[in-house]
């Protein structure tokens, strides 16, 4: 049976019906290598393509439907048909707003400058012991993204745990329109995609749209440790839940301890303990916002903290594997100035039978303000003084700089690429060696940890 026709489309996205009204529409795709016969395409721009160049693609592998802007030229095959509007995207948007309004199940949005798939996982994980999740794959939390997830779902879902993700501004409001939160989460604000934003304020009131946007009887769960988020947290109509740390939080863990990097356990203020199976301090904030959001929708407590004493974190956010003999932390995903210092921290105080050595990367959309943090990355570096370092990219040469003139030694090499840097580290490791691999999503770091661990997937995880 199909999902829509046409026609029906047409007024949910404001277009334009050219071509047969009554097309039948079974499914959403925005690739046409993917296409399927009844599916809906929608022309999507890419980074250096226009979306509408394949639509006859999509039209030769079955789609009845596409959407494209006013101004497409095109033949529309028999049976076949088009939707016209002004943008695309924001017609992808207005279907995924539409399909969500239907819904009378919980959703939950998630978002900060670092942290918020590990919370979104988290969460998911936890709500998962009462039944069935859905939750926004991988970090689908783009406009096209999140619009995508929402659509692939043929039926409403128990409970939703989404993502919402920003380079520039205005993108977390459209992200909030679409998912209609009953309850949302910032994890901290901090230097990420400032070439979008500008300044660290800019980046609060950006994620603070996330929050401004849940129902008045819903729930917001801060970071109230994050002076921004403090400050933003006293200015919302909606409940409001602060976990971190310090005094002023609701809920708080007051003792930390680490096992050798690899695990921790942590004590509530309340006495309550908990354990966490994966690496870094600095994921207690993020287990205490997942409680919170899970204890709004009935998981209390002690039976979230049970629940993540098994969560096994997330790939590409130190991730520890062994293979030969020599430990790699794999935290490849993306990286930041808050991200990776968090990380170095981490690998400081992680003991091991050999050497250590860095692998960094370039953290990217930092602005005009890229060299001071590299500078204070590569102060960082010299401070933990691990045993040999390698920095990756243009951006990094500040920080190679920095962290070999405050070392005073040659242990610190600079190249242009990620392969270089494999290649370097290959020849460098031992057995009884760690190596901690980072950097932003562009600079391609997986590739080192490729070179390290061959099979990620069959090495034995630490």
């Amino acid at each position: 049976m199909a999902r829509w026709d046409a026609q029906e489309l047409a007024v949910r996205i404001g277009a334009r019906v050219e071509g047969d009204p009554d097309a039948p529409i079974f499914a959403v795709t925005t690739d046409s290598r993917k296409a399927r016969e009844g599916d809906l395409f929608f022309a999507l721009d890419g980074a250096n393509v226009r979306g509408e160049q394949f639509v006859p693609a999509a039209f030769g592998s079955g789609c009845s439907v596409a959407v494209v802007r006013e101004s497409w030229q095109g033949e529309i095959p028999p049976g076949r048909a088009v939707l016209r509007c002004a943008d695309p995207l924001q017609a992808l948007a207005l279907l995924a707003q539409s399909v969500r309004s239907e819904w009378s199940s919980p959703v939950i949005a998630i978002t900060g400058s670092a942290g918020k798939t590990t919370v979104k996982e988290m969460t998911a994980y936890i709500l998962e012991s009462q039944g069935p999740v859905f939750k926004s794959p991988g970090n689908f939390n783009t406009v096209e993204g999140l619009s995508r997830a929402i659509l692939d779902l043929e039926e409403a879902p128990r409970i939703a745990v989404l993502e919402a993700g920003a380079s520039k501004q205005g993108e977390i409001a459209r992200l909030a329109e679409i998912a209609k939160p009953s309850a949302a989460a910032i994890t901290n604000i901090a230097a990420a995609h400032l070439e979008g934003f500008g300044t660290l304020a800019d980046v609060a009131r950006e994620k603070g749209d996330l929050l401004r946007a849940v129902e008045k009887n819903g729930l917001a769960v801060v970071n109230g440790d994050d002076p921004y988020l403090l400050d933003l947290s006293n200015r919302l109509p909606c409940r409001v839940m602060r976990v971190g740390l310090g005094p002023a939080n609701e809920w708080r863990a007051v003792a930390i301890e680490t096992k050798n990097g690899s695990g921790l356990v942590f004590r509530l203020a309340s006495g309550v303990e908990g354990s966490l199976p994966i690496p870094g301090a600095h994921q207690v904030r993020n287990a205490l916002v997942a409680l919170a959001l899970s204890a709004e929708f009935g998981v209390p407590l002690e039976a979230g903290l049970q629940r993540l004493s098994t969560f096994r974190g997330v790939p590409g956010r130190l991730s520890l594997y062994e293979n030969r003999g020599v430990t790699v932390a794999d935290d490849t995903y993306n990286a930041n100035p808050i991200s990776m210092q968090a990380a170095l921290r981490w690998f400081a105080d992680r003991a091991v039978s050999g050497r250590k050595a860095v692998a960094l990367g370039d953290m990217l959309e930092l602005g005009e303000d890229s060299a001071r943090y590299h500078k204070e990355l590569g102060r960082t570096v010299a401070e933990i003084a691990p045993d040999w370092g390698v920095f990756v990219g243009e951006e990094s040469r500040a920080a190679f700089e920095e962290a070999r003139e405050r070392s005073g030694d040659n242990r610190y090499r600079h190249v242009e690429n990620s392969d270089i840097a494999a290649r370097l580290l290959e020849e460098w490791v031992r057995p009884g060696d760690a190596v901690l691999v980072k950097g932003s999503r562009g600079m391609k770091m997986e590739r080192v940890v490729k070179a390290l661990v061959p099979a990620v997937g069959e090495a034995h995880a630490v």
